[in-house]
């Protein structure tokens, strides 16, 4: 793997290869930029078909549309329920909005159990051996939990607020989706974070998923105010979800694109995406320096 080769892998012993001159970028012997951003893509690519056809093997059509997202929009439903025992139509309204915008968020932390999946059945040993980035090959084998999490999202949102009378600025629908992609890959990012645990404590994973969810469901503003000063507020702002949320409340309400809110919620992206790739490319070559996977 390339993060974890040694020097002497791609040069040979002293005296060979290795002590002549370096090639210039694009001759054999060192890719080029465009060759290495060509193997990335191609890696992607094939990660996300992997996901996908292993997304098909857990769900037909028939299951998770009648199964897996009716729960879903009966989970909305649900909270929308407690905001109109409480008697408000605000209420109701805020609660419906926050739990189905929440739902791509909370659907990008199954990469967590999908990295142990890996460790059970054997595969990562043997993309730990190969030369392919591994840390991209286990982020784009979690892209289906992100679609699936945004499709279920938009459905939510589109059947529940009419369904419960709701106000929403069906005009804008398309840039809050696109918010809401922002702050789904925000989280996806914190979730590759966690990876870096799950991967060495697999029995980690359900209390860093469960854990992040009630984070998120109680500071980021999905069923109460975001919190504005104090250690909450703190964190709060450098959450997944809180600045990309508020912005799509903002378009659903009628108002306009919170720019501010909307570099927040990128800046959060790219703060977690680094975070991730350093943590987990660590844990990774903790697990190749220490032995700790074992191949039977």
């Amino acid at each position: 793997m390339a993060e974890f080769a040694s020097p002497h892998r791609s040069g040979g012993l002293s005296g060979g290869p290795a002590d002549e001159p370096a090639l210039e970028p694009g001759r054999a012997g060192r890719p080029s930029p465009l060759a290495r951003l060509r193997v990335a893509a191609r890696q992607t690519a094939y990660g996300a078909l992997a996901s996908y056809q292993d997304y098909r093997a857990m769900f037909t059509l028939r299951t998770w549309l009648f199964g897996w997202t009716v729960r879903l929009i009966c989970q909305v439903v649900f909270f929308a329920g407690l905001g109109r025992l409480v008697g408000s139509s605000s209420a109701e309204g805020y609660l419906v909005f926050g739990n189905a915008a929440i739902l791509g968020p909370l659907g990008s932390l199954g990469v967590v159990s999908s990295t142990v999946g890996e460790r059970v059945s054997g595969t990562l040993q043997f993309l730990l051996l190969s030369r392919g980035s591994t840390f991209l090959v286990l982020a784009s084998r979690g892209l289906h939990w992100m679609a699936d999490g945004l499709l279920t999202s938009t459905i939510a949102l589109c059947v529940v607020s009419p369904l419960l009378g709701v106000p929403l600025s069906w005009a804008a629908l398309p840039v809050i989706l696109a918010v809401l992609c922002l702050s789904t890959v925000s989280c996806f990012c914190l979730a590759l974070c966690m990876t870096s645990i799950s991967v060495r404590r697999p029995g980690a994973r359900m209390y860093l998923t469960a854990g992040t969810t009630i984070v998120l469901m109680l500071l980021a503003g999905v069923t109460t105010a975001v919190p504005r000063s104090g250690a909450a507020g703190l964190l709060a702002r450098v959450l997944p979800l809180t600045h990309g949320l508020a912005a799509a409340r903002t378009l659903a309400a009628g108002g306009p694109l919170d720019l501010g809110a909307v570099a927040g919620e990128a800046a959060v992206a790219a703060g977690w995406g680094l975070l991730a790739w350093l943590l987990l490319t660590r844990a990774l070559r903790h697990t190749v320096r220490t032995g700790s996977l074992s191949l039977s």
